[in-house]
């Protein structure tokens, strides 16, 4: 039985790197990419690597110490270009460096580097680690901290549910849709064992994603079909310009290829399926307001908008909880990650508010900037 392969976003045989004329001369992001196109080493570092990791070491810092927000656009959309080579398409040329010294090299630089400034931006909002031992504490920290709201975050969510315009939906929505084709790796990069119970649990997640065997009915399907509502494709280049959702798509993986972050990249996973119920409503009370059927039209957020009251209890119940009474030390790792999940949405929102003209309001954050 033949299927329908025009719904089916395919990684793209050449990658996501961009030519070379449409790269800043100095950046990482060239220097990357010319090693991903160069001959394949699994031991050998060659003196184009030593300039890369020297070209990625000084825009960290210029990035992070310093703010510069046109180094954390290279490092970020460099990164990346890094995970969609793990994550992409398997032959293409850039698969071959999976292996090679300089790759991981050059994740761990990004990886630790980024991590560590994420995490002391978020110190001050941990709990006592004598309350995170305490599941019922753990349960309720989660639902409290997913529901809470700057004004920045409600006015984003008012403008998409009672002013935005069709056009700008169409923005928010091809903007989205990287990380909604990707939530279901970020949701098998996390299936490795640690308890039978998590795994059930994520297992359940995954079937759902899926679509509970219906070929139709899979996440990435409902999406493409939002997307072609709206006459838009993505392009195989994600259309950012701006590092803040280029560091929100990469923390999940940052997290989720990593073992040592295994229960942060849970602690992350668990914050969008609670807060994103009214994200998801937002949109689908601005797509009706504009003339659409949403449960029709947009099944993919009508569903989540659903589907995701329940997903984020039973996420916390069945794999957060469970984990902090079997293992009480993994709960501030759970609720770091939950944390660095809330800061990139937050930045993210950042990223809205400007793309939607929003940029005035009163208390415009000032967290993350760097």
């Amino acid at each position: 039985m033949s299927r329908d392969l025009s719904l089916e976003r395919m990684p793209a045989r050449h990658g996501v790197l961009r030519d070379a004329h449409e790269t800043p001369a100095e950046s990482v992001e060239r220097r990357l990419n010319e090693c991903l196109r160069g001959p394949g080493t699994t031991v050998e570092r060659l003196p184009v690597h030593d300039d890369l990791t020297a070209a990625l070491t000084r825009r960290l810092e210029e990035g992070l110490s310093h703010g510069d927000d046109d180094a954390l656009l290279d490092v970020h959309r460099s990164a990346y270009t890094v995970y969609e080579t793990l994550l992409g398409h398997p032959l293409s040329p850039a698969a071959r460096h999976e292996r090679s010294t300089w790759f991981n090299a050059f994740r761990s630089l990004y990886e630790d580097r980024v991590l560590a400034a994420d995490i002391e931006e978020i110190a001050d909002r941990l709990p006592s680690a004598g309350d995170a031992r305490h599941p019922g504490f753990v349960r309720e920290w989660f639902l409290a901290a997913a529901k809470e709201r700057s004004d920045l975050d409600r006015a984003v969510e008012t403008y998409l549910a009672e002013k935005a315009t069709t056009g700008q939906l169409a923005a928010f929505i091809q903007a989205d849709g990287y990380l909604n084709y990707r939530f279901y790796d970020a949701l098998v990069l996390a299936q490795p064992h640690f308890m039978e119970g998590v795994k059930h649990e994520i297992s359940k997640h995954m079937w759902d994603e899926c679509g509970e065997g219906r070929p139709d009915a899979a996440h990435t399907l409902q999406f493409t079909r939002s997307l072609r509502r709206l006459g838009l494709e993505l392009p195989t280049v994600p259309p950012w310009e701006d590092w803040r959702p280029y560091a929100g798509h990469n923390l999940y993986f940052l997290l989720a290829c990593n073992r040592r972050h295994y229960f942060k990249a849970l602690g992350s996973l668990a914050m969008p399926e609670l807060f994103d119920v009214d994200r998801d409503a937002a949109v689908v009370k601005g797509l009706e307001r504009n003339g659409f059927t949403a449960q029709h039209d947009f099944e993919f957020f009508f569903n989540h908008m659903e589907g995701d009251a329940e997903h984020g209890p039973e996420w916390l119940d069945g794999v957060v909880l469970p984990i902090v009474e079997a293992e009480p030390d993994a709960s501030m790792e759970l609720i770091t990650g939950g944390l660095l999940r809330m800061l990139a949405m937050r930045r993210y929102n950042e990223y809205l508010a400007e793309r939607l003209g929003l940029a005035d309001v009163p208390d415009l954050p000032q967290e993350g900037r760097r």
